[in-house]
């Protein structure tokens, strides 16, 4: 990167413009899955009229032209969409330029996240000024399921369990809610939310509830009062694409198929309701969570990459 730093550089960061906004659309529209998190915040900006904050254009030096390259969404999480040309094959130029912008002009994001090609390589080149990265995940399983999805075996041993149907949570659930959510994200992040960052985590939470894309399925296990058994978000929706996050299934019942059925049951929904794509991304390591999406009927598309700071 540093010899990118001392050449002119090519192509140049600057916010987004209004009229780059269906541009910008169709260059997420060429792989959907990978770019669903840009795509929804471009969404955004085309229903509304107003640009978020953090949608930077790559723009293209030619002349007195500046041609849209690519785009670069930074907010919570860094995200860019950087396609290749005959020009420069390789997206080598482009991707050097991309990471000397974003060392001047962006502040570092929570994490860096998409097609791990691009992120690997991104990450490579603006690691001096950014590491050290609290966490590298090279390799993540990206998977989308856009038929209906397979009919799971019942859950056994339900003879305790009372279960209730999949449906999306309320704020009358949020009490409950939230526990599981923290345990979750303890589990794949590796840090207490309500410790560090509390107020955006609920804040967010809370998003996902009043916009219907928070999904919860309550049971009373062994006669207990109802409490969370699955649960999981529809974490980011743009392109025809809805991206679950958050999956969790009560620790005292797994092995028995719930995850499973809950999952089946949230791409139906999904499919019925809101996208018709569902797509989520696994760690490699994680066999237990991809045996569950296999039999589900997702299928992988791709390969993701998570820079955690």
């Amino acid at each position: 990167m540093t010899d990118s730093l001392l050449r002119r550089a090519q192509h140049a960061l600057a916010p987004l413009q209004r009229r780059e906004v269906e541009a910008a659309l169709r260059m997420c529209a060429a792989d959907p899955v990978a770019s669903v998190l840009p795509a929804m915040h471009l969404e955004v900006a085309r229903d509304s009229g107003v640009i978020p904050r953090g949608m930077w254009s790559v723009r293209r030096r030619s002349g007195l032209q500046r041609d849209l390259a690519g785009i670069v969404w930074n907010g919570a999480n860094l995200s860019a969409v950087l396609p290749t040309t005959p020009d420069d094959p390789s997206g080598d130029d482009l991707r050097a330029d991309v990471a000397s912008g974003m060392v001047a002009r962006l502040s570092r994001p929570a994490a860096l996240v998409g097609s791990a090609d691009l992120i690997l390589d991104l990450w490579g080149r603006v690691e001096p000024w950014w590491g050290p990265a609290r966490e590298l995940r090279p390799r993540q399983l990206s998977m989308a399921l856009s038929t209906d999805p397979r009919q799971p075996a019942p859950i056994r041993g339900d003879g305790e369990l009372d279960l209730e149907p999949l449906r999306q949570a309320t704020m009358d659930d949020y009490d409950i809610l939230l526990p599981a959510c923290v345990h979750m994200f303890i589990g794949e992040v590796g840090y207490d939310p309500m410790r560090h960052g509390r107020a955006a985590y609920e804040e967010r939470l809370r998003y996902l509830v009043r916009e219907g894309r928070s999904y919860v399925q309550l049971g009373s296990i062994r006669g207990r009062r109802p409490e969370v058994v699955f649960k999981a978000e529809v974490g980011v929706l743009g392109g025809g694409v809805a991206q679950v996050q958050g999956v969790w299934t009560h620790p005292d019942l797994r092995g028995r198929g719930i995850a499973e059925n809950g999952m089946a049951a949230l791409v139906r929904q999904i499919h019925a309701d809101v996208a018709p794509t569902a797509s989520l991304y696994v760690n490699d390591f994680n066999s237990a969570a991809l045996a569950v999406y296999r039999r589900v009927g997702f299928r992988e598309v791709g390969s993701f990459a998570t820079v955690m700071f």
